[in-house]
This record gives C-alpha cells, structure tokens and sequence, in this order.
C-alpha cells in the first residue's frame, strides 16, 4: 500500500493542531516558519511524494528481532510461538524458515536467536527440543551444533567463530540418575569452549557457577568464571552466599591452566576496564565486600562506601566513561536505592543521587543520553523532601497539591480512582545531571502545551518528569541514541511530581541534551529516532490506532498517514541499529495474529543535505550546536565545549546513512560544576555545595580536641572531566569529633562490669551443674526450653550462568519455592542504550537485542537461609550476564 503524506490534512487542507508547528517563538517568526511549511507542503502537493506502508501479517506476536550482514539488510524475526522469519530487503518481504533451519524435524519450536557481536552474519538458535543450528551467512543456510543440551550461550567479543557454552549433566534433569552413564551419574554444572562454531567443543572446568569473556583488548581472551573449590559427588546447593566458591580464570589459549584470583568469590561482572567480585566475608552473618579491579583482575581492592556493604542489592549503572556509577539498596525502602560514583579506580565511592528509584527485578530508573558524555537521566522517590531542592517548600507543593484534589473529590470518587497509590506517585520526580552526576537538577517544563495554549502552573512547583524503564509496561521510558545528537524522547506530564493517569500523560521531546522541552503530543506514544536524528517516528501506546505520527524538522511540525483501515495495538517502533536509515519496522498484534509495518519514509525522495562544511551559511543545510547545562555563558561539559555540526531543523533534506558528523573541542576553565563531592559530602539537587554528611568516615588526626576543627577535602574533580585553570576547591572546616572525659568514661566502665557479672549470673543460673546453687537465691529453676526451626532451609541448585539461557524451565520448580528478594549486582548500561519499549515479556530482548545493544546482565547472590532468587516463566531471577 502506497499511503500519501497528505492524508494527515482535514477537508480544507490544515494540520489540526496537534500537527501545527511546536513553538513559543514571537509572532513574526511564527507566521514565518508557517508561511514556510504551507510552501512546504504545496511542493509535497505538487509532487505527490509519498511513504511507503507494507503490511505483513504473522502467525503470533513478536518477540524478538535481529538485524544481521554488514549493512544490517537481512532481519530475522521471532514469532511467541517459535516461528523464525527472515527478511533480506529491511523487513519489506519475509519468509518462513523454520522448518529448514533444524534438519530432520518440522515441529520444533525455535526460543532465541544469540548474535555474535564480533560477525553481523553469525547466529546461533535454539530449539525447544535442545536442538540447535548456527549460520554464519546470516539464515541463507543453517548447521545443526552436535551438542545434546545447552544451557548458556556466549559468544566471543573479537573472534566470530569462538563462543563459551555450558551444559547440565543429564543426571540433574528429573533426578534421574545413571552411574554408567557417561557423566557417571553426578549433577554438574559444565563450562565448554568451542572454537568452531559450535563443531567441537573442549571442556574447560565443571562444578561452574558463572563465567563471562575478557573485556579489554589484551584480555578478551580470558574466560573469568566462579566455581566450586571440592569437586566431588553432585554439585552443592547454593542456599547462600559460600566460602567453597572461587572466582578465577583461564586463558582460552592455554585453558588446563586455570588461576585463582579471589578466594571466597561468589559472583561477578566484567564491565569495561572494571571487574566487579562479591567475597564473602563472614559466612554467618552472610555478609560480603564488593571487591574491585580496573587493571584486569591483577590486584582487587574492597569497595569503600559511605554505609557498610550489607546491601541487599546492588546495580553497576555505567561505567562507560572512565568511573562507576553504582546504585546500592539499603533495604530501608525495597523501590528505591542510592546512587554513588567511584574514582578513577572505581575504589572510592560518593554518594550523587539518593533514593533512585528501582523495581524488584534490579531495573533502576537511570539512563544515560547516549549522544552526549556525562548527560543522565533518573527519577528518585522525594522522601520527606531528602533530596528536594526547595526542602520545606516543596513539602508544602505536595501538600498544596493534595489540598486542591481533596477540595475537587468527594469520598465515592477518591474510592473509586487510583488514589490509594497516587501517594507514591506524587512522589516521584525526574532530574538530570550534566556532569556525571556531580549536580543534579530537574527538568525545564515546557511553557506552552502542543495545541499552543499556555501550560498553568506554578513555577515554585513546576517541572517535567518522565517515566522510566521500572514502568515500561505502561508507558515509554525516556529515550536517545547515539547518532541522534541532543534528541531525547520521553512520556511524562508537567507538574509538582509524576503521575500515572493516562489523562494525565503526554509525549515530550529536547533537541538540546534535555536543557529545555517541549510538549512533542498529547497522549502517550511510543517513539524511533532515523536519519541520524533527522526523522523522528511515533504511534499511539495506549490504544489501539491506525495512524503513524512523524516528524522530519526535529519536532517543530508534525505529520500523520494511516497504516490500515484495521486498527492495531502497537507494541514498537525499531529501525537499524544505528539510527541512520530512513526505513522503519513498526509491529503489534491485532486479534491473536501479529502484524508487522515496513514503513520506507526514502520514498518521499528528499534530497541528500549539503554544505557540511560550510554549517551556519545561508547555502548550507547543517548548523552548529554546543550542548550546555544552562548555567553559565560559556557553554562547556564536563570542562569542554564540544561543537556538533548537526542538519538545520528547517532543511527539507536527509542526512544519509553515510554522513559522518564532524564534531569539535577545546577546553574550558574548572567552576564548581566540574567537582563532585568526597566520600562523607553530598549536595542537595540543585546546589554545587558539598556538604558533610557523615562524620564517621572522617578520620580525625589523633590529637584532635573537643572545640578544634580539621581540614579535609570536600571535593574531587569529575573523572573525564578536562577543565583547566579557574576555580579550585578549599578544604573544608570539619569539627573534631566528641570525646569521652575521664569521670564519663569511669561511669560507662561501671556500668559495663555490672552488665558483664549479671550475665554471667544468668548464664550460671542456666547450667543443670550451677542452678541448683542460685535456687533459694530468687532466680527460677526453669529448664530451658528448645524451639522448633521456624522456616527450615529449602536448597536451591546452583544455576546462575553468565550469557542466555537456553534451557530457562530447568529447576523452576525449586527456585519458585522461594520468596524472599536477593541481593543482586546488575551491570545497567555498560552495553548500550535501550531502544524504546515491548509490552511483551521479553522486553530485554526486543528492546536491546534487536539494536545490536548488550542484553542487560544481571550478578545475583544466592539467597539467604530464609529465601532464594524469585523464579519465572524465563528464569529472570536467576540470570547473572
């Protein structure tokens, strides 16, 4: 189907208002640009151009897609019921080829499809049948690995036909045990190499419990995993954290030699530079340290927080740009956790952001703007106004707010609506930081909505906040990528906090790095970036629609065209992974059959943009742009002003797949921004100063009176922050801590010895051998009395594995019997950036897997003595890379 770009236009030929140009601009320039999108569309009139709609239908939803070849043309889509599809035309055409990727069978249901990272024309798929084929000339023909079961999946970074796999001994499936078989009837958890492909495989070490690929080019070769220390008999329960388990590693090249890096080492991750090693520290209380090394595992280094690490988890946010972003709960409050960012060595930790807000699962609500360094996003619970900007008057906002919706409800309504969480809701505010964290404020709230009508509300309480991932079923989480430079995409709505109502939810847009937004349309959409940012596409998220929304000036005008008489409930928008195609596969389900658009918006046959070099003339298409925090004349970022040469929002033209953006810097010189605080300081949002937050990790010189101050420093300078010269920290005034005087301490020993005897006496009074002396001396003669263990220990098997899992439904029955949350250590955005939202299930899948981004690994302790991981359908709770 052919549908025309001029469909969006009413019976008079005008754009209603959702369409009309997004601006607060004056009135001259607004009849301009008007006059201009009227000669604009009167060209398109004149020519007829045209997008280009495909409809495919398929036999079930979507559930996962793959882009392979080197120019990203072939795509191979996973249908829910296992149906594999392929495309070598961008996703115009497809065929089923299911039945000829496995040979000898036709029923088989195919689960994922696992793309090596090192060759775009390799992938490996697995069946339900523990059958499964690997291609390396992306789908044209496929070859069975000889491999009974496989349980884990990784292929190698570098080396395309290298990979690591792991597989259970049959004697753990279903209790069956058979001495003369061949794994002599002991469960065991296996750890192969493979160097072909899946042809042969070599055994690498047993009684595994994670392993994970090398991460820096002089180590890629190295296989890091955690492994039982006695390797005798079936593998042992892992019901909590061991001191049986080591974390070591063997080079792929040499791999009988395998070396012990940390003893007591339960779990890991190799995140960049870093690698991350939970060790246990004292088996009874289950307590671990967070051990540490940035020079590939020759020396670790514990941790140093501000809070003790008992945490009952914790998530690696980024580590993308030289330091760690961590995220820790506390365990205070299960939804939320503090962020901290490291040093240089990822060994000393501030505290940035507290009470970022985190689900269950370990998925914070933290993102990072891919095309900018230092730029994040995050949403934190305001807890008593503890991270406010304002303190008291924003607690005042809230109750203000709470007061109008009281005055406007009567006690059916507030029954009847979803007031009971709406307390949590208003809770929520979004903020971002432009220097890695070291100042955090929130977001500029557009002054005018997108029909043009003036947003109302009061400035003292008025900001912008956006939903993220931990509600991605709902709503669109904020949005960018790296070849969209400054473009960001979020739904949320205006006001004093975040609000959940539909109603109440609208799609908004910045091409400024989130320094200023606009209202992009009303409702909720979710959204794809292409043309290197030039063209921007959205469907309606909530109902079911017909139309696509898209937008080829960065937002300031938007145009819409139907896909099908037939509605559709949408469930994506993905393009390439690179975001520079003009060609986009938006799918969704209609009934209980998927459908699948190949939109081609090249077909409107827009001329290639010119005059990059010449950026800011008349006769160029490009412009200039230095992103900026807004707070200062010199626009700088992280101690740099970086200039981005980017196509100007009004030049009718693409960027093509080709253009390379040319991108400037120089240095700037250091203010407050460029500092973050030490360990024991922190800033409030807003403020550059650090203040001192927690005397105890002060050290205080030994001679130190009662009225006397020390000096120590309050801040430290951004790592990868390269600002010169200007303004440097002072140390800061500490006093010295309070004393104990003689006649106190004198008390306090008293006190103690007293305490000491009673007990003693009561110890005494215990023992069958002395209590028969202290009966007539006024204690009881009672027995002592024995309780029955209350929730006796329930094992669980040792199944956490680094890569995907291909045999998810393996043990689901033991790790289901558990209820308590476990610790968790999740490396957030080391991969990449997410790419929009699935409403399925598989939404790590769809959303990182189908734009050649990492699947986000999860590191997961095992569980206490009163509970284990949270099983699933998918074995999520157990996943650990």
């Amino acid at each position: 189907a052919q549908v025309s770009v001029l469909e969006s236009m009413d019976g008079v030929g005008n754009f209603p208002d959702r369409r009309r140009a997004r601006t607060g601009m004056s009135g001259l320039r607004s009849l301009l640009q008007t006059a201009f999108i009227l000669l604009l569309l009167a060209e398109v009139v004149e020519s007829g151009k045209k997008v280009s709609v495909k409809e495919i239908v398929l036999d079930s939803a979507v559930a996962d897609i793959q882009w392979l070849g080197t120019d990203n043309r072939v795509v191979l889509l996973l249908t829910n019921r296992g149906r594999l599809y392929r495309s070598s035309d961008y996703g115009e055409n497809w065929n089923d080829i299911s039945d000829t990727v496995i040979s000898g069978t036709s029923t088989s249901s195919i689960e994922q499809i696992i793309k090596s990272p090192a060759d775009p024309n390799i992938v490996m798929v697995a069946t339900e049948s523990h059958k499964h084929a690997v291609t390396s000339n992306a789908g044209e023909t496929w070859r069975t690995i000889k491999h009974s079961t496989i349980h884990t999946f990784l292929w190698h970074k570098k080396r395309p036909r290298w990979a690591l796999l792991s597989t259970w001994t049959q004697a753990c499936e279903g209790g069956k045990k058979d001495e003369d078989s061949e794994d002599g009837g002991i469960c065991t958890h296996i750890l192969y190499l493979t160097k072909d492909s899946g042809s042969t495989f070599q055994q690498i070490s047993s009684y595994v419990v994670q392993f994970s690929w090398g991460d820096q080019p002089d180590q890629l070769d190295r296989i890091y995993f955690t492994h039982f220390r006695q390797k005798a008999g079936d593998q042992p329960k892992l019901t909590m954290w061991s001191k049986s388990v080591d974390f070591a590693y063997v080079s792929a090249l040499k791999p009988h030699s395998i070396k012990r890096l940390v003893r007591k080492g339960n779990k890991f991750l190799v995140s960049n530079k870093f690698i991350f090693v939970a060790k246990l520290k004292d088996g009874e209380s289950q307590t671990v340290n967070l051990m540490v090394s940035s020079n590939g595992g020759d020396t670790f280094r514990e941790a140093k927080l501000p809070q003790e690490l008992e945490e009952k988890s914790y998530s690696i946010l980024d580590t993308s740009e030289g330091a760690v972003m961590l995220h820790v709960n506390h365990g205070a409050l299960g939804d939320v956790g503090n962020v901290y960012i490291s040093d240089a060595d990822g060994v000393r930790y501030s505290l940035s952001l507290p009470n970022n807000v985190r689900s269950r699962a370990g998925d914070c609500e933290f993102d990072k703007v891919m095309s900018l360094d230092g730029v994040y996003l995050a949403n934190f619970k305001d807890v008593q106004g503890s991270g406010s900007l304002n303190g008291k008057k924003d607690d005042a906002a809230f109750q203000a707010d709470e007061l109008e919706r009281q005055s406007a409800e009567t006690a059916v309504d507030k029954r009847r609506s979803n007031r009971a969480k709406a307390k949590e809701e208003t809770q929520i505010r979004t903020v971002i930081t432009f220097d890695k964290g070291g100042v955090w404020s929130y977001l500029k709230p557009p002054r005018v909505d997108s029909t043009g009508k003036v947003i109302d509300c009061p400035p003292e309480r008025c900001w912008l906040h956006l939903h993220g991932v931990t509600n991605f079923h709902n709503y669109a989480p904020f949005y960018s990528v790296e070849n969209a430079v400054g473009i960001i995409m979020g739904t949320g709505n205006v006001g004093s906090y975040l609000r959940l109502e539909p109603d109440q939810v609208n799609t908004y847009l910045s091409r400024d790095g989130g320094l200023t937004w606009v209202e992009a349309h009303k409702g909720a959409f979710i959204y794809e970036f292409g043309d290197h940012g030039g063209l921007l596409v959205m469907a309606d998220d909530i109902r079911k629609t017909k139309q696509v929304v898209f937008s080829w000036n960065e937002g300031q005008s938007w145009y819409d065209f139907e896909l099908s008489e037939y509605p559709v409930e949408v469930d994506n928008i993905v393009t390439e992974p690179n975001s520079t195609a003009t060609k986009f596969l938006l799918y969704g389900t209609r009934g209980d059959s998927g459908v699948v658009y190949h939109l081609d918006f090249g077909a409107l046959s827009q001329p290639l943009c010119k005059g990059v070099w010449a950026a800011d003339s008349v006769s160029s298409d490009y412009e200039t742009w230095q992103p900026s925090d807004g707070r200062g004349t010199e626009k700088c970022i992280l101690g740099r002003q970086v200039t981005y040469t980017r196509r100007k929002a009004t030049s009718e033209c693409f960027n093509g797949e080709k253009f390379e953006r040319p991108v400037g810097r120089k240095a700037c010189e250091c203010t407050e921004e460029n500092y973050e605080c030490e360990m024991g300081f922190s800033r409030k949002i807003g403020s550059l100063e650090c203040k001192l937050s927690d005397m105890s990790l002060m050290n205080p010189p030994e001679l130190c009176g009662r009225e006397d101050m020390f000096f120590v420093d309050a801040y430290r300078k951004v790592v990868g922050d390269t600002c010169e010269g200007g303004w440097k920290p002072q140390k800061s005034a500490v006093p010295c801590p309070v004393k104990l005087s003689r006649g106190a301490m004198s008390v306090l020993g008293t006190i103690m010895t007293i305490g000491i005897i009673m007990g003693g006496i009561s110890y005494l009074s215990r023992s069958e051998k002395f209590k028969t002396w202290f009966a007539n001396y006024g204690f009881e003669a009672f027995g002592n009395v024995k309780y029955a263990t209350i929730g006796a220990k329930v094992p669980e098997t040792a199944m956490e594995s680094v890569g995907t899992r291909l045999d998810a439904d393996f043990g689901n029955d033991e790790v289901d019997e558990f209820t308590d949350e476990p610790p968790q250590l999740t490396s957030y955005t080391a991969g990449g950036n997410s790419r929009g939202r699935d409403k399925k299930e598989n939404y790590e899948n769809t959303r990182r897997l189908d734009t050649a981004s990492a699947a986000v690994p999860k590191l997961q302790a095992p569980p206490t003595a009163m509970g284990a991981a949270r099983g699933s359908g998918d074995d999520e709770g157990v996943d650990l890379l």
